[in-house]
């Protein structure tokens, strides 16, 4: 039971990990660029820029690295 537990929970954040990726990625690179910097300015975020941009790409590997390792890693 506490291996399934376990490899629920890496699956689990390996997944919100990918969320988190593809919104900061739709953050920096969505259509309609402006409006996120308006939106930014007006709520006293960052505005979008390559940081934002190479922190999403790396949560995105983190995330299907911890999923595929999770997933492979216990099968016979």
């Amino acid at each position: 039971m506490r291996f399934r537990l376990r490899t629920l929970l890496m699956v689990f954040a390996g997944i919100l990990l990918i969320l988190f990726g593809f919104g900061c990625l739709n953050y920096t690179k969505a259509d309609g660029l402006q409006h996120h910097i308006e939106f930014a300015q007006t709520h006293g975020l960052p505005k979008p820029g390559e940081h934002i941009l190479l922190v999403g790409v790396a949560s995105l590997l983190a995330g299907a690295g911890l999923i595929g390792y999770s997933i492979g890693s216990h099968t016979s």
